[in-house]
Order: C-alpha cells, then sequence, then structure tokens
C-alpha cells in the first residue's frame, strides 16, 4: 500500500464542504506541479501552521492532478515567501548559520 502524503487544500471556507489541491509552479513560466509532504511540520514549515491539507497516497493525488494536466508532484518542497519557515526542515540539526535558502516553487495563484 502506498503511503499517505499530506496534501495542503484551499477549501471553500472555513468548515467548507469541498476542497481543491493545491498546486505551484517552479519557476515562472514553468508547468504546474502537485504538491505533497511526508509530515504535517514538514507541511505547516512550507506554507504555514493554517494551512488544511488531506491525507493522500500518491496515486491518488496523481488521479485527481492528470485531469487538469499535471504529472508531476513535488515532495517536501522548501518555500522561501515573506516569512520564512520556523521550523527546520534538516534532519540532522539546525541550518548553519547565514545559509541561504531558495525557493524551490512558487504558490500557483491561479485556482
Amino acid at each position: 500500500m502506498d503511503t499517505l502524503l499530506f496534501v495542503p487544500v484551499r477549501v471553500s471556507a472555513p468548515g467548507g464542504a469541498f476542497a481543491a489541491v493545491r498546486t505551484a509552479r517552479p519557476g515562472a513560466g514553468q508547468e504546474r506541479v502537485g504538491l505533497a509532504f511526508t509530515g504535517e511540520e514538514r507541511l505547516h514549515a512550507a506554507l504555514g501552521p493554517t494551512q488544511p491539507w488531506i491525507r493522500l497516497s500518491r496515486p491518488a493525488l496523481l488521479g485527481l492532478l492528470r485531469p487538469l494536466g499535471i504529472s508531476d508532484i513535488r515532495t517536501d518542497p522548501l518555500y522561501v515567501g515573506p516569512e520564512m519557515p520556523s521550523v527546520d526542515l534538516l534532519e540532522d540539526g539546525p541550518a548553519p548559520a547565514g545559509v541561504r535558502r531558495h525557493a524551490q516553487w512558487l504558490p500557483d495563484e491561479v485556482w
């Protein structure tokens, strides 16, 4: 059985009846990709502590994305935006001081 991933979603409203999986672009003008995380802490470090999510397997997520023309999923991407992630994503300890983090993807604001 495939491992269930943490997949960020946009909900219709707080407590809304439906959710849509979030997508992103690896860079300006590039094709959209799906997003998935191996842990809730990684998702919240990348997208913030209030980001809603659902659990899906990789095949299920691909099944939702294929009708949109998306065939690639980025797992555990790092997001660099107005606020830096508050949780260190390195398993071997904190990142050394002065290490610059680079955006691996850009949010896709066209929903």
